[in-house]
């Protein structure tokens, strides 16, 4: 995979492209919160509960990180699909914060859009390629038919940073995977950096893992 197949998502208020420009995965369709998850959940968004075995349901243990960006970091491949387990949940949240829903019929008509053209044995193919789970498509192709429907309902700054308001505080990761940022709906990798300075840890976390650097 090449950068030129990394995508960044964008949606048309300035202050939504901020908060949606997503680290998306290498496919050419395609602070620290408080540690108040429950045992066994890898994330809770409002009060719905993201299981450990849930996730691992997309990760095989062989996964290897999912590079972002320009390539030169990456994501641990747990890390990455957890984002999108949350943001399929937080995007609803944020339509019924304005009032709004979201309908079956609305994801669907926004589905030929969200395959770019291909199929989904195409986007099942890139996911498994990346080493995650073809379990994962249903999953990313309902995160892209969601945030169709979010560009539409939330057309203005003053919508995207109601909407936000009405939001904070929902969402809360296991700081394993590491924290959530409510500005870009991303789960941002714990990192030693971010550790209180009365902690030490000599092991690497996620916000550490680099890829190698390109010869």
């Amino acid at each position: 995979m090449t950068n030129s197949e990394i995508e960044d998502v964008k949606i048309r208020s300035a202050k939504l492209r901020s908060l949606a420009v997503l680290p998306v995965l290498a496919l050419s369709c395609f602070g620290l919160v408080a540690c108040d998850s429950k045992a066994g959940a890898a994330a809770v968004v409002d009060g719905h509960r993201i299981t450990e075995k849930e996730l691992s349901r997309y990760v095989p243990a062989s996964a290897p990180p999912i590079p972002t960006g320009d390539g030169s970091t990456s994501t641990p491949a747990k890390s990455f699909v957890l984002q999108y387990l949350v943001r399929n949940e937080v995007f609803p949240l944020l339509l019924a914060a304005t009032g709004g829903s979201v309908t079956e019929a609305q994801l669907q008509a926004g589905k030929a859009e969200a395959l770019a053209g291909g199929s989904e044995a195409d986007l099942t193919k890139q996911i498994t390629q990346a080493g995650l789970s073809a379990r994962f498509e249903p999953v990313l192709l309902r995160n892209r038919e969601l945030l169709n429907v979010v560009r539409t309902k939330l057309a203005t700054d003053k919508q995207v940073t109601d909407a936000l308001d009405k939001i904070k505080g929902k969402v809360t990761i296991n700081p394993r995977y590491g924290s959530w940022d409510l500005n870009s709906l991303s789960v941002l990798g714990l990192g030693k950096k971010q550790l209180p300075s009365v902690l030490s840890f000599d092991k690497t976390l996620p916000g550490d893992v680099k890829l190698p650097t390109q010869q």
